[in-house]
């Protein structure tokens, strides 16, 4: 087996500091510059310390103590454990409830009850799942993200609303409901019901940026055709918090600063155990 040498083992120790309090500050620099977008999750950052070395005082070699003619005791005293610095355990995603904003928008759609449901849409990568109610018509009528992605109903289908210029009213259950435009020309149309879909585990949704997810393990994606409510007109907003994230970011900053100057009272005092302590006269 290889073993390596740390020759100042303090060095790293600093060093894996300073590189998690790094990734803490890029963790929450995200989440802050998602804060106004609708439905967004923030992820949160597990540290974990890495493993600690058992450190023992061993004198094999005792010799004899002062004014004792008999050999001395071996000693085998136990100091303490060492700390060998930290790690990044997990970057799990916090899908608390965000708030509620009304925007008015007849095509906005926030769930308002359960954390664990997700919009289903298509995107050129497959289907998808999304809490981002944000959406619009396109000009051939269906309903898109505001990524471009498309919406599906609880049939997998696409959604798409016919050219009458009714009003569109999206009821509590996610059923579509267009009017019969103006003055009521024609007869109200049900266009069908947002597909919603809610999982055993999030644990096992994996994000892929612009707010949708994949599955991935035993999500244990199931349709939900009951018992989740959509309110019209409102959007779900950031669960992150802003005042929370700008404490992390300060302590993530102040963390980081500590450990370089960790790193650089080490690196004098070897330069001086190099420079000076090791010169021999001549």
């Amino acid at each position: 087996m290889r073993r390596f040498f740390l020759l100042v083992r303090g060095l790293y120790t600093s060093a894996s500091g300073a590189l998690v309090a790094e990734s803490m500050a890029d963790n929450v620099a995200n989440n802050l510059a998602n804060v106004d977008t609708s439905g967004f999750k923030q992820t949160l950052l597990q540290i974990q310390s890495a493993p600690s070395l058992d450190v023992s005082r061993i004198q094999t070699d005792p010799g004899k103590t002062a004014g004792n003619p008999l050999p001395g005791v071996s000693v085998h005293q136990e100091v303490g454990l060492l700390g060998t610095g930290a790690l990044i355990y997990d970057t799990p995603t916090s899908y608390d409830q965000g708030s509620l904003q009304h925007t008015g928008n007849p095509l906005d759609v926030a769930i308002t009850n359960n954390p664990n449901a997700f919009f289903t849409i298509q995107t050129p990568n497959g289907v998808r799942y999304t809490r981002d109610g944000e959406f619009a018509e396109d000009g051939q009528g269906f309903l898109r993200t505001r990524d471009g992605n498309t919406v599906l109903n609880n049939l997998g289908q696409p959604i798409q609303l016919p050219n009458t210029g009714g009003t569109v009213t999206i009821q509590a259950d996610g059923t579509i409901v267009q009017n019969g435009g103006p003055n009521n020309a024609q007869a109200s149309l049900v266009i069908g019901q947002l597909a919603i879909t809610q999982f055993n585990s999030l644990l096992n949704l994996r994000p892929e940026g612009v707010n949708n997810y994949a599955i991935t393990g035993n999500a244990g994606p199931t349709p939900v055709t009951t018992g989740v409510t959509v309110q019209q007109g409102s959007l779900e907003t950031s669960n992150a918090n802003v005042v929370k994230s700008m404490v992390d970011l300060i302590t993530a900053e102040r963390w980081f600063d500590a450990n370089e100057k960790s790193i650089k009272t080490q690196d004098d005092a070897t330069n001086t155990a190099i420079s000076v302590v090791a010169k021999t006269q001549a």
